[in-house]
This record gives C-alpha cells, structure tokens and sequence, in this order.
C-alpha cells in the first residue's frame, strides 16, 4: 500500500489476531507509527480472544486512554477464560456500565452459579437490549431456575422486545426440561411471528421440546416439514421414538436417515441402541453396535457400551453384560455401573448389585441412588436385615437422594407435588379425596398393592397406604381432577417410575377412559386403556 493510515494497520493487526497469529500482530502493534484507542483494543481483544488474558491485562494497565469499548473487551477476556473474580472486580471499576459489559458479566455470572449475582446486573440495568433478556434467561435455564426464565422470556415478550436466537433456544430447552406443552406452544408462536421457523437450530430445539413434552405427533410434523435436516434433526427424531417405546420406529429413522446420505454420528447410535434397549430387539442391537467398527469415524465410547449394558441387562442377561463391562476397551464409568445396577433390580439379581454397588461408590462417594437400589433388591427378596443395614450404611455415610417429584402444568402453573409431604399443595384436601375414590375402584377392578417397592418392613395396609401417596399418583389424581375430558393428563417424574404406580396407573386409565402420559427420568408411557405404551418392559 502507498499509503497507510491507523485504520490499515489496526486492521491488519485484527485480521491476524482473528486467525492465531499473536506474535505477528504483536509485531505490527510495536511497528505502527501512531496508534489510537481501537489499536490498543484490538491487540487487547486480540490477546484475550486467544486465551492470553493476562498480556492483555498487562497492555490495558498502559493503555494512554480507555473507552467503553476497550473496559468491555478486557471484561469479555476475563469471563471467557473463566476468571469471574477478575471479571467482577473490573466491572466493579468500570466508570460506566454499558449494555454489552452488562451483558457479559452476567453470562460469567451465570457460569460460575452466581443467579443473584446476574439477577442484580439485570436488575440495575436502566437500558436493556435483547441480548440482556437472552443472558437472564440463560442464565435462569443453566442453573436450574425454570421457572423464573419462563417468567422473564414472557415478561420480555410483553415488554415488546423481539426474542432472538439464543433466547429462544434456551427457552425451548426449559420448557423441553419442565416438559411444559402450553408454554412450548407459546413460543412456537412467537418463533413463527419473528420467522425463525427456518433457522435448523432453533427447529431441532423446537423438535426435542415436543418430544420431551409427551407430543410426538407435533414433533414429527415439524421434522417432515423442514428441509434441508441435519444431523441433530435425525437424532431428535430417533432419541424420541426410542423413548417413546417406538424401537420399530426409531430404527425406521435410524435407516431413512442413511439413505438420504447423513451420516451418522456417535450420538446416533446411542439414539439407535436406546431404541433397541428399550424395545427388546437384542439382535438389533448387536448388530448396530458391531456395525460402528465398519464406520472409521465412530468408534464405541463409555456412552455405547452403556447402551449395551442396559440393553443386555433389560433383557435378563446380566451375566453377559457384566462380562462386557470386564472386556470393553473403554474404562467404566458410573453410566455404566448404573446401567448395570438398574438390570440387577429389575431381575433382583443381588449378587451382581453389590459388585456395582461398590464400584458406584468408589466412583461417586457421595451418592447414594445405588445403595437406594440395592436396598430395594433386598426388601423386595425379604432380606430385610441386609436392607436395614444399608439404609445406617447410607446415614452414618450422610449420602444425597434425590428426592422423589412430580409434577404436572395446569392453567399455566406447574403444580409440584412429593411423597414427603402430601399437604403441600393448596389444594390438597380434594387431591386425597381423589386418591381415596382412585383406591376403592382399582380395589373392585382386583388391583393389589405390590409390598415390594416400600423399604420398611411394615404390615401390607401401611404399605398400601404409602404407596398410594406416591408423587406421580398425587400428580395423576391432580390431572383428573383439572384436566378436560377428552385432553390428555400429561405427568413428569424426576426419578424412575415406581413399579406400583405404574401397574395402579395402567388401571386408572381404563377405570378413568383418560389418557395419562408419564414422562420419567428415563422415558415416556403412555397409558390408554389398560395398557401401557412399554408393554411394561422398561
């Protein structure tokens, strides 16, 4: 160039910031025989965009003058290499706070778990851009805070602010975790009036939501609606037919997709031998998993060899599948353990849970689900003195259970229910009366109480009477009572459905003439007449 000037050179130094090449815009940066504030930012936002945060620190701290712009790049340094303190403390000098350093410090908040820390910023905010609703609301969804992003992304909407991609992925993804329909469709709807419809993220987010909220009809429309799919579309797809207990469907996918020359990737096959695990097919199983060393750019991970794990045990060979666990390659984690675990209890093989037990606990020390596990494979082989001795195992150990949940969204509230205290909810006076009336008429149909899935060894009317304030029957008692006839009771569960329940359930839907679809911490079911979508092998 015959001539340059600052803007040349501060872009030149940029461009090779942009690709890695530090040293060479460093170089440049000495050489420039002027240089003003956005050359200076651009050798800091350089040094830090590459993970050298501390160069850039060292260059801010000289910097002959600073702007908005240059405090926001040093901000955005710190909280991308994850050094919230630093970021904090620099926000904190900051003359003025403007609305991208906000934006910022509350994402590095939101990382590190500090929801109030993001909620002030968003709070003391007197401008807002959607990117700082985008932020509040993903900060909401990462740390568990469902309900306050669905509050904000509706708040926001009221505000007239126009959602953006991120904002709507996360929203989606918070309502695919509360399994929330009527919010979901909401967001549907504003998706369509801002025409993001066609964007292939926010369409596979919107797939997995309908899946995940029970309403697989509604998901495959979307899918065959769209085009061109990628990957993750297929994967949806597959993931929720396998959890829905449509294997036949899933492994349908599972080849339409090859055909229509997508490659699969590792999560494809655990979407495919999910599908088989669920469903029984062995065979099928076999043969994919062994198909996956033809394909030289997917090779078995921990993740594949639980799925085989599961699938084997399911199927009542848990011998073999602890045979593969000794074999595999791979080191086993505690997925597998746990796969392992879950195959024990459902075949009461106790010999076998022990060995899990131990290794689960040396992997995670302060769990205490396996023990939880084992302990029910004891009560329900009457080995009650073993069972007993777990449960002072699990408190002389302090060990964390999750406690039991339910949960079901009625007239746009989730209403929360718990085994512990079945008076929680405001209106639990009607609920018991329901649970009462759901007892006498599973008693005429011949239902009897299945002692087995209640820890204490306690007569057959206390356990009767425990097992029908379950969460999940409190939620489907709630249902009846709220829901229309006609529209489905959709119930969530945090844990795996209790095996009473499921069997009482599978009654109350035909007593009832209703459709309940209960959604746990592993798959769907769909009761409807009697039976349940499982085919009760889950």
């Amino acid at each position: 160039m015959p001539d340059r000037d600052v803007v040349a050179w501060t872009a030149m130094l940029s461009g090779y910031c942009q690709v890695g090449r530090i040293p060479e815009a460093r170089a440049l940066f000495d050489e420039m025989p002027k240089r003003n504030v956005v050359s200076w930012t651009a050798m800091i936002s350089g040094y830090a965009q590459n993970g050298q945060v501390n160069l850039a620190r060292k260059l801010f701290e000289v910097m002959p003058e600073r702007n908005e712009v240059s405090w926001t790049a040093m901000l955005v340094g710190y909280i991308q290499a994850g050094h919230v303190e630093e970021a904090e403390k620099l926000f904190n000098a900051m003359p003025v706070h403007p609305v991208a350093a906000c934006n910022a410090m509350m994402v590095g908040f939101g990382q590190r778990g500090m929801v109030d820390g993001a909620k002030a910023v968003f709070e003391e905010m007197r401008e807002k851009d959607d990117g700082t609703w985008s932020a509040m609301i993903k900060v909401y969804g990462q740390n568990e805070f469902l309900m306050e992003a669905l509050s904000t992304f509706r708040e926001m909407l009221w505000r007239g602010v126009r959602p953006n991609y991120p904002s709507v992925i996360s929203i989606l993804t918070v309502c695919a975790a509360l399994a929330v329909l009527d919010y979901g469709r909401e967001v549907h709807a504003a998706m369509l009036r801002c025409s993001f419809d066609m964007d292939v993220f926010v369409v596979s987010a919107l797939i997995t939501m309908y899946i995940k909220c029970g309403n697989l009809d509604k998901a495959k429309r979307v899918f065959h609606t769209f085009e061109p799919k990628d990957v993750v579309m297929w994967n949806s797809m597959i993931t929720g037919y396998a959890q829905h207990g449509l294997g036949e469907e899933a492994l349908g996918i599972f080849h339409d997709m090859k055909l229509a020359g997508m490659a699969p990737d590792g999560i494809t096959y655990i979407g495919a031998l999910t599908a088989c695990s669920y469903t029984g097919k062995v065979k099928e199983g076999r043969e994919i998993f062994n198909s996956m060393a033809m394909n030289s750019a997917i090779r078995p991970g921990a993740e594949h060899y639980s799925c085989m794990v599961d699938l084997l045990g399911r199927a009542g060979l848990v011998e073999e599948a602890l045979d593969l666990i000794k074999n595999m390659p791979v080191e086993p984690d505690a997925v597998i353990w746990g796969a392992l675990m879950g195959a024990c209890r459902m075949h009461r093989n106790a010999e076998i849970a022990e060995v899990a037990a131990k290794q689960l606990l040396e992997l995670e020390p302060g769990n205490a689900g396996p023990y939880v596990l084992l302990s029910h494979i004891y009560t329900s082989t009457g080995r009650w003195e073993d069972a007993s001795e777990i449960r002072k195992f699990i408190s002389s150990r302090n060990l964390n259970k999750s406690p039991g949940c339910s949960w079901i969204e009625y007239d746009k509230r989730v209403h929360l229910f718990t085994s512990v205290d079945v008076l929680a909810h405001p209106e639990h006076a009607i609920i018991l009366k329901m649970l009462e009336k759901l007892d006498g008429l599973l008693m005429e149909s011949g239902y009897s109480a299945d002692g087995s899935f209640v820890l204490h060894d306690i007569d057959e009317e206390q356990k009767a009477h425990s097992l029908r304030y379950h969460s999940e029957r409190q939620a489907v008692a709630y249902g009846l009572l709220k829901i229309p006839e006609g529209m489905p009771i959709r119930v969530m569960k945090n844990l795996r459905v209790c095996g009473d329940c499921h069997s009482a359930i599978k009654l109350i839907a035909k007593i009832t003439a209703r459709e309940i679809i209960l959604r746990d911490a592993n798959r769907f079911h769909h009761f409807k007449d009697g039976v349940c979508s499982c085919r009760d092998y889950w």
